[in-house]
């Protein structure tokens, strides 16, 4: 135990007087998705000064189009991975062990590879689940499968899910004092210090708005594109930019079909931005869109990153988005499916520029209470260190 008095860096995360080793699992960017930015965050966080970690990177370069799939590349790589697993909790003797959660079938069938020899080693068992669709995932696969769910994470000594609405994924799968709520949690790209265009009054002078994320249906970026359409003459002055790399082929082809002929004017499609490019592109945004209904969704960090860049944010209530957006008072929540909601939405801010800066300080103070890296490193910290002192 760290006595009360030991000091607290500036970073809140109090430092250890014996730094545990914690092999980290996960994914790292490229190709963008939060899952390698969730790993991203972890080892470029606080916690490395606490404790010493050691990455077993999971990262398929391959691409978006291959998360998901059987082939025999991913199967020779989920072997691979395995067999470094074993190797690095042998020789490194982690005193934790950290797996993020798959919610689909093979994912999960690779991560018992991981959790299974933590299992039956002296590692401490933290997992994590990114996302919303876990339940979803463990009621709508067969038996054995179940059972196999069943069997492992009743043997962790921690599970975070990443909101308040979330917990009830893991009933009846993880004993309930062993559930910790962790909200994400990201560094501020403007040091604390952020200045922002002045707010236009007009429509026709330029309302810039953005969406940030993978190019996937289910995230919503279509949906944007339809009401990019269906508001271009109300609308004349908005531009939209979509920054992001596309899931798959259709899903680009299906955004062509919607721009060519009469939205190239409006539309700017930007590719994947990161670091000081996407604090700009946020910085010199009006409104912050992203109207998904993805099944997986859990905490999204280009939300966050909108907060943090002080945008008002239209999004739907899914997973724990509508614990962190307040409808009204920082953000718009709209109903999944309802194009006429989210064209209210859009219009409503992009005619109201009181309105739109008073819902985007809202959000940066609210980001700037709740959602921070430092608090989040806390909250990180503290589970950790729950699950080393479970007997």
């Amino acid at each position: 135990m760290i006595p009360e008095s030991a000091p607290t860096a500036a970073n809140g995360v109090r430092p250890a007087r014996t730094r545990h080793t914690v092999l980290v699992v996960g994914p790292l960017p490229p190709p963008h998705h939060g899952g390698a930015v969730a790993t991203r965050t972890l080892l470029e966080s606080p916690l490395a000064e606490r404790y010493r970690l050691v990455h077993l990177d999971t990262t398929d370069r391959r691409g978006m189009d291959n998360i998901g799939r059987l082939d025999p590349g991913n199967i020779r790589l989920a072997l691979l991975h395995g067999l470094r697993f074993v190797r690095l909790l042998r020789f490194e003797s982690p005193a934790l062990v950290y797996v993020p959660l798959a919610q689909n079938r093979l994912g999960f069938l690779r991560d018992v590879l991981f959790m299974v020899p933590t299992l039956f080693s002296k590692a401490r068992l933290v997992v994590h689940v990114h996302g919303g669709g876990f339940r979803a995932f463990h009621d709508g696969t067969d038996p054995v499968m179940r059972a196999l769910i069943r069997r492992c994470l009743a043997g962790v000594d921690r599970a975070i899910v990443l909101g308040e609405r979330l917990r009830p994924m893991l009933a009846g799968l993880v004993p309930d004092g062993r559930v910790t709520v962790v909200p994400n949690g990201i560094a501020d790209p403007y040091g604390g210090l952020l200045t922002r265009p002045a707010a236009n009054g007009s429509v026709d002078g330029g309302c810039h708005v953005v969406y940030l994320g993978t190019l996937m249906a289910a995230k919503g970026f279509l949906d944007l594109l339809a009401a990019a359409a269906r508001l271009k003459s109300a609308l004349p002055g908005v531009r939209y930019t979509f920054a992001g790399e596309f899931y798959r082929p259709d899903d680009r082809d299906r955004a062509m079909r919607c721009v060519e002929g009469q939205l190239e004017d409006v539309v700017t499609f930007a590719g994947t931005v990161d670091g000081e490019r996407k604090a700009e592109l946020l910085r010199s945004a009006d409104i912050f869109v992203f109207p998904t209904h993805y099944p997986y969704e859990g905490h999204p960090y280009v939300i966050l990153e909108a907060m943090a860049a002080g945008l008002p944010v239209v999004t739907t209530a899914r997973a724990a988005i509508a614990e962190t957006i307040e409808d009204g008072a920082s953000g718009l929540l709209v109903p999944e499916h309802d194009p006429e909601a989210l064209d209210a939405a859009i219009v409503r801010l992009a005619t109201s520029p009181e309105l739109r800066a008073k819902l985007g300080e809202a959000a940066r103070t609210r980001f700037l209470s709740r959602y921070t890296l430092s608090a989040w490193s806390t909250d990180m910290v503290t589970t950790f260190e729950e699950a080393l002192a479970r007997r």
